[in-house]
């Protein structure tokens, strides 16, 4: 697949309610928006640009990939390269420094909101066949409802821009309710329910957004909704739109693990079966990732042998994690690397040793004593000396929609057929099927069962603060780590309340007064805070 590289400076180069710095974005091609949008071929290359920078908002480690970073799952990461220690152990949660961890996610998110807005009002006027015109559409506003999904979860109510700006005067706008920001993302969701391609469609390619990724992606909407509303209509809402995937028939789970992350050996194709949404990637710069270097089982010091740092562990997967996964569940074995990860190579033969507490390499003798996430493995040398993979990143895929149905309907009192679904998810792992009772009961168990199966996917912060677990686990989990003198641990500095936001860019600020501040946050005074 070829993704292209084009920037229309004058309309998508800038972004709404962002910082100088962002908005100085460098052109491949310098093209007026009253000339470019003549025709398909120009749409559809103005699409592209949108998907380049949607990817920089859901498959860049800077953004929200450092979610990853804010539950028991990932391991409390300090040293001269890692300023992950303001997510880890929740430092600095109430400041607006314009340069801090979700600055970048905020500014990035309306970069690609800007660009599906010029290709809505741009595109209008084309003349091309009306049906083609709204499956561009359907993408622009597919990825615009993402990021608008994210901001709202984060941060609350945000502006809603409804036309595109080219003009540093079109950035004052005021932030629209929580509601009204729901109501927004829904209208553009069902919007791509109805002019969006279900999956296998001819003629579409594999990298754009069907009908069926909507749909999950309005049942995790319902849900988020459900649970922070307490509202059970919702909870009816989900079951409705995660059955309409399941029942579609054109999703099923990978036997294999290897072939579900195709990245492990590279013999299996992307956009596989258990895959409703992924983001394509080539080694190109600008369109790689470098998410393998935020999961690898390495410390930051190590160096290969043929030059360049690689496979930094900055939010793998922590050694509590690691110890949850039974011992013959398959992900424990494919996801949580313990070490020696080798392919026709020598330079992939670190160990990770759990007696050693956490202690990075330099300190215990080159061995790395945390667990890497496999999933995110790249062998090829362009990785490991240029930092870019080609690897894709599922953002949806059909665990998340069983677990997802499982959750809804034992919430809706259909506890039997909700341990059902949960145990297709669980028992794909090797596991035996879990025969447990009670509403409580099979509700711990699909949180338990997320954090397994979701590990370094960024999932498990938004299902744990939406079901107000996630100050407990984190507490509880420096806590212990302190206790046991384990590397890197503090006692908790700040426990998040379900109603937790984070903070708006002060630069955003300061340059549009109609822009206010979300109320600082109080931490749960139901855990007592140590001094560290």
């Amino acid at each position: 697949m070829k993704i292209h590289s084009y920037f229309i400076v004058s309309v998508l180069g800038l972004a709404m309610l962002n910082s100088c710095t962002d908005l100085a974005e460098t052109p491949y091609t310098f093209v007026s928006p009253d000339t470019f949008y003549q025709n398909e071929k120009q749409l559809d290359e103005a699409l592209m640009t949108e998907y380049s920078a949607f990817r920089n908002v859901a498959g860049n480690w800077q953004n929200i990939m450092r979610l990853e970073g804010c539950t028991e799952f990932a391991q409390p990461s300090r040293g001269p390269k890692d300023n992950n220690q303001n997510i880890n152990d929740w430092y600095n949660v109430n400041s607006a420094n314009s340069t801090g961890t979700f600055s970048n996610m905020w500014n990035r998110c309306y970069i690609t909101i800007n660009r599906a807005n010029t290709i809505l009002e741009r595109g209008a006027g084309i003349t091309i066949d009306e049906s083609k015109k709204k499956q561009v559409f359907a993408q622009a506003r597919f990825m615009r409802a993402y990021c608008y999904y994210y901001l709202v979860r984060l941060f609350g109510g945000v502006p809603i821009p409804r036309h595109m700006t080219n003009s540093m005067k079109d950035l004052g706008l005021g932030r629209s309710s929580v509601s009204e920001t729901w109501d927004y993302i829904i209208a553009d969701l069902e919007y791509c329910e109805i002019n969006l391609p279900a999956k296998g469609m001819t003629a579409y390619d594999a990298f754009r957004p069907t009908k069926e990724a909507a749909q999950t992606l309005l049942g995790s909407l319902y849900l988020w909704r459900a649970s922070m509303e307490n509202n059970v209509e919702f909870y009816t809402k989900s079951a409705e739109y995660n059955k309409k995937v399941i029942g579609s028939g054109k999703f099923h789970l990978l036997s294999d693990y290897k072939s579900l992350w195709y990245m492990f050996a590279g013999e299996k194709s992307k956009y596989n079966d258990e895959s409703i949404f992924e983001l394509a990637y080539t080694r190109l710069s600008g369109q790689h990732n470098q998410l393998h270097q935020m999961f690898g089982t390495f410390g930051d010091s190590y160096y290969n042998s043929v030059g360049g740092s690689y496979f930094y562990l900055r939010i793998g997967p922590s050694i509590y994690a690691y110890e949850s996964y039974a011992d013959n569940d398959i992900r424990k074995q494919v996801f949580v690397v313990k070490g020696t990860a080798k392919k026709s190579s020598t330079l992939y033969n670190m160990e990770f040793v759990p007696t050693d507490k956490g202690h990075y390499p330099g300190s215990k003798g080159w061995q790395c004593c945390t667990p890497g996430n496999g999933k995110y493995y790249d062998f090829s040398a362009e990785s490991a000396i240029a930092l870019k993979s080609a690897n894709n990143w599922m953002l949806l895929r059909y665990s998340e929609v069983l677990l997802n149905y499982a959750e809804a309907l034992n919430e809706m009192g259909q506890t039997s057929e909700a341990l059902k679904y949960l145990n297709m998810v669980h028992s794909r792992a090797g596991l035996s099927a879990l025969t447990i009772s009670g509403k409580q009961n099979v509700d711990n168990a699909i949180f338990q069962e997320r954090g397994w199966e979701f590990i370094g996917e960024a999932k498990l912060y938004f299902d744990e603060l939406r079901t107000n677990r996630l100050g407990k686990n984190i507490y509880e989990f420096l806590e212990k780590g302190v206790k046991e003198n384990m590397y890197y641990f503090r006692h908790a500095n700040f426990v998040p309340k379900k109603e937790f936001l984070w903070k708006i860019p002060q630069g955003d600020l300061d340059s549009n007064p109609l822009l206010k501040q979300n109320p600082d946050n109080i931490s749960d005074p139901g855990y007592p805070l140590i001094t560290n």
